[in-house]
Formats: C-alpha cells, structure tokens, sequence
C-alpha cells in the first residue's frame, strides 16, 4: 500500500527504471541535483514517474561532459527559455562528438583494412612479385613540391606535414608517404622526394591537396625499412623498362605496416605504385 496520496516509487526501484544505480540518487540528492518526489519520516526516498524524464535529460548532460554544478544550477533556475537555450548548445556539442567519433571510427576501419592488406602478401626475400592493381581515386594532403634530397630541407618538410595533417584533422589512420620521380627511380636516386603525402577520405580544395586517379598502376610491395626501398625500387624500374611500359611521371611510396604493427622495422611492409599513362593533377 502506498504510504503517499500520489503513486510514488521506491529508490531501488527507480534505479533500476532510470538504468543507474540507488547510490546515485542518493549522491545527486545530497549534493542538490536530483531531490525525490517524497522523502518519509525514516529517511526513506521516492520518486514520481514523471521525475523519470527529469533524470534522462541530466544523465544525458552528464555524457555530454556537463559538469553536474552547472547541470544542479541549471535545474534550481530552469524556465523555458533557458531550457531551450541549454539544449540548442548541446546539440552544438553532440554534432562536435559526433565528428570526432566519425573520425576515429575511419582511424580504426583504415588501420584494419592496412593489417589485411599486409596479410596478403607473399615476399620473396625483401620484395614481393610485381603485380598490376585496379586502385580507386585517393587523395592527399600534400607538402609543396621539393625535389630533393638534402636532409636539412626534408626533414623540416615533413615533420611541418605531419603537424599539419593532425592540427587540420586530415589524418585519417594511413601513415604518412611520399612521392618520388619516375625519373629519380630510373637513375637510383632513390633518396630523392618530390612531396610528402598523407592520405584523406576526399579532397579538401581550401588546402594543399593531391588527387591519385583510378586506374590501373605497376605496383610492388617492400618488406624492411621504409627508407631502404633501393632492392623494390630497382626491380619497379626494372620491370617497367623491361615491359615497355609509359608510366606516370611520380611514384607513390606509402607505408602498409609501420612501427604501430610490427616491433622491428624488417617486418615493415611499403606499398610502392605508379599508374600508366596519366598524370597526376594538384589543386589548391
């Protein structure tokens, strides 16, 4: 029997509706946030059915990061407009959420596919066959065109690209890689960069951005360290002179497994690539 004129539920009870548990609303009583609907001579609290919403939308502000002494002054001074006015700037910050959370759901799904595509490829000493791939469109965030070989002008280039691809938020799980010179290749100057890359889920026109066309492209597969790529990149040239083939005037270089997946670099894994016949095309 109920000891109140009005339907009232007991603590327990009410947690286990709302999905939390009796010591919380005893917290959020004692600190002012959350009072119950009815409270006996023994102490004992209850709640009204209608306080379930009330305890939804503070939960729901706790989640979004709300602090609880500005969700407790909110409830103290709580009208109309100031509701409208509180829930208008957490939707601002549930659509922020949701972009961030976007972006680490594309980390996390790019960083897979790189493990299976790693998988499934067979070496042969450091170098795996060569093949030739039907690739989509991607694109990159791009460094401006360098050219060369001097550590002192490279190294800053690429430590300012990788700086920039996380402060713009254009990194999207791929690790960073590089573009060299058909050209350099032929002539084993295979310390020679053109650009620094970082690929992105679509082309970004406001920034510095690279778009590698679809098609078809000679493509080999280097296990070892990054940077000596001398032994795939002698075989690419090779193959492609070999068979006569017009390739593209640059080569993309672009780490598979990095240091994240393996813990020695001769298990790294390199994707080197270059299409026929079509140039690659920059906008800014």
């Amino acid at each position: 029997m109920q000891k109140f004129s009005k339907p009232c539920i007991k603590t327990s009870d009410f947690a286990k509706i709302c999905g939390t548990s009796r010591r919380t609303l005893i917290h959020y009583d004692e600190i002012g946030l959350f009072h119950p609907a009815f409270t006996d001579e023994n102490g004992y609290r209850y709640y009204s059915e209608s306080q379930c919403d009330v305890f939804f939308t503070i939960r729901c502000l706790k989640d979004l990061g709300m602090p609880l002494n500005e969700i407790r002054s909110f409830i103290e001074n709580r009208t109309p407009d100031e509701l409208d006015h509180l829930l208008e700037n957490q939707m601002r910050e549930v659509e922020r959420m949701l972009t961030h959370f976007t972006r680490i759901r594309q980390v996390i799904e790019a960083k897979r596919s790189l493990i299976r595509t790693g998988e499934n490829i067979s070496f042969h000493g450091r170098v795996s066959d060569i093949t030739i791939e039907n690739q989509p469109a991607e694109y990159y965030l791009a460094t401006e065109r360098l050219n060369t070989s001097d550590h002192d002008i490279l190294f800053p280039a690429l430590t300012e690209h990788i700086a920039s691809s996380y402060s713009l938020q254009l990194n999207f799980g791929h690790p960073f890689g590089a573009i060299l010179a058909m050209q350099d290749i032929r002539e084993e100057r295979f310390d020679r960069y053109a650009y620094f890359i970082t690929k992105m889920d679509r082309l970004y026109p406001e920034y510095h951005c690279l778009e590698k066309p679809a098609g078809q492209y000679l493509t080999v597969y280097l296990k070892g360290d990054y940077y000596d790529a001398g032994d795939a990149l002698r075989s690419f040239a090779a193959y492609a002179k070999e068979h006569h083939l017009r390739t593209d005037e640059y080569v993309y270089k672009e780490a598979i497994w990095d240091e994240l997946t393996m813990m020695e670099k001769k298990d790294y894994i390199t994707k080197i690539s270059v299409k026929f016949n079509h140039s690659c095309s920059f906008s800014r």
